[in-house]
């Protein structure tokens, strides 16, 4: 081959090489890293693979939690998709997602297990958050709103090393009698090369689907055979970093009560006096002291036990008393 021939061909491959790389999207390029990891109740411990009965226990109406570590990430503007298995086998699975730390891991985010540590571990910067929009969703005369209702709990996406931008309402697939997903996309902007994420799998009730609309129990403890899956799918567009997370059926047991995960509400403060916004002083309760086996209050006995002394005493008084006139009469008269 000629020199000229060769040149050519170098030329291509280089040009060949730089529309290639052109193509990839930027911030996905090699030593872009993405990974999931879930929280094993059991082990107390983020788990990079799946959940069973030997390492978690979880119940319908329980939160699993999930983080996810990116690093290697360029500066800006990013998206990725969060994925999750609605149905399986025709029965609810994960019906919503919520926040990351409404029934385990509160404050272990950077506990090392798993895989997903992130590189901002162990003083991670300052968090936010932002809420996951609501689900208008029916199925079986029964919507996903009604759902997240029922269950009270706080739905938020946490960050770390960047801030949310938007979170999409969430698209649905395939068919809720068989295997379906829910799919929303986040879009966040990364203020360095590590961001973390944080949210949590609902874990759908029976209580809810379907007996709130008078069928039969459909939650996740329904779910028999096969897992259910929780997925990152297609960081800034590319399908290489995608990451797949599942639960056995076995690890689910019980369930919360409606309303468990809702936050405590807060005792209202003293209103304000008029004109004056001061608190109005709220009445303090007459103290009354416990009754005793007679039933009486101890000051109320002690009061009564001192009146029948007096009593008594001067009844002893005026009986001596008595005979000190006649004896008297009697000496006067010898």
């Amino acid at each position: 081959m000629s020199l000229r021939a060769r040149s050519g061909a170098l030329a291509g491959t280089i040009v060949a090489t730089v529309l290639l790389s052109l193509a990839t999207p930027w911030s996905v390029r090699a030593g872009t890293t993405v990974n999931l990891d879930q929280w094993a109740s059991l082990d107390r411990a983020w788990q990079n693979g799946n959940l069973n009965g030997n390492n978690s226990r979880y119940p319908e109406g329980g939160v699993i939690p999930f983080r996810l570590a990116m690093e290697g990430l360029a500066v800006g503007d990013h998206s990725i998709h969060i994925n999750y298995d609605w149905t399986a086998g025709g029965h609810k699975a994960h019906d919503f997602l919520a926040t990351w730390n409404l029934t385990n891991a509160s404050g272990k985010i950077c506990t090392p297990s798993g895989g997903a540590i992130s590189s901002m571990c162990p003083s991670l910067p300052a968090y936010s958050s932002f809420a996951f929009p609501p689900d208008p969703y029916v199925a079986d005369g029964l919507s996903v709103t009604g759902a997240q209702v029922y269950s009270g709990a706080i739905r938020r996406l946490t960050i770390w090393g960047g801030t949310i931008l938007s979170i999409s309402k969430p698209v649905h697939s395939g068919s809720a009698s068989g295997n379906s997903a829910g799919d929303v996309l986040v879009r966040f902007r990364a203020s360095g090369s590590a961001v973390l994420l944080a949210w949590g799998g609902h874990i759908a009730q029976s209580s809810y689907w379907n007996r709130a609309a008078g069928g039969p129990a459909d939650g996740a403890g329904e779910v028999s055979g096969a897992p259910w899956h929780m997925r990152t799918l297609q960081l800034d567009g590319a399908g290489n970093k995608n990451q797949d997370r599942s639960i056995q059926p076995s690890a689910i047991v019980g369930s919360v009560p409606p309303g468990g995960l809702a936050p405590p509400t807060p005792t209202p403060p003293p209103p304000l006096g008029p004109g004056t916004g001061a608190p109005i002083p709220r009445p303090r309760p007459h103290a009354t002291a416990p009754a005793t086996a007679s039933g009486l209050p101890d000051g109320d006995r002690s009061s009564i036990v001192a009146a029948i002394g007096v009593v008594l005493t001067l009844v002893l008084a005026f009986s001596l008393a008595l005979p000190i006139p006649r004896m008297l009469s009697r000496r006067r008269r010898r």
